[in-house]
């Protein structure tokens, strides 16, 4: 599930793209554009739409993702020793931590790239506030996947082995233990 899932994020990232050239492509004035160029146009607005849908569904399910496997593992490790237990639950919210930021706005700058995307087509906004939307968005999906990157193969590690992982850990006081002070 993890790899479909940054499959996803990874081509909704590169649908970003090609749609962010296809529109760089678009000629400005469409009243006196060729038909090629109107063929581009109707080219990049087919492809936004499964662009941003594919991007709302990958970013979502990404969040549930950790959620699902939050609890799932939270279950399993309830009757673990509460140090082990401790060190799971840290890793669970660092992956959350990690990854909701970039999916959340990664969707919704999809969301706005579209919204945008319709405003410069009406020339209610210069078509230059939805290029830079654009690329932001396609930023913000390459934040998302690379934490998600990250994050799902540590998450996967814990998945595989909850006792093993909670033990590599380092405690909360540091790797070997609470502090020892030499002064006597």
């Amino acid at each position: 599930m993890a790899l479909a899932l940054l499959l996803g994020t990874a081509l909704a990232t590169a649908g970003l793209a090609v749609v962010s050239l296809q529109g760089f492509l678009v000629p400005h004035d469409l009243a006196g554009a060729s038909l090629e160029a109107r063929t581009l146009v109707t080219r990049h607005i087919s492809w936004a739409i499964p662009t941003v849908i594919f991007s709302l569904f990958s970013q979502s399910m990404v969040i549930f993702f950790f959620i699902g496997t939050g609890k799932l593992i939270r279950e399993e490790v309830a009757a673990f020793p509460d140090p082990e237990r401790v060190r799971v639950l840290a890793a669970l919210r660092r992956f959350k931590r990690q990854t909701s930021p970039p999916a959340t706005f990664a969707l919704l700058s999809s969301i706005a790239v579209f919204v945008l995307g319709g405003a410069a087509h009406t020339r209610a906004l210069p078509a230059a506030v939805h290029l830079m939307s654009a690329l932001a968005a396609l930023g913000l999906h390459l934040w998302a996947l690379a934490a998600e990157w990250r994050a799902f193969g540590e998450n996967a590690r814990l998945m595989s082995d909850p006792k093993a992982y909670a033990r590599q850990q380092p405690t909360a006081d540091g790797p070997r233990g609470p502090a020892r002070s030499t002064v006597a």
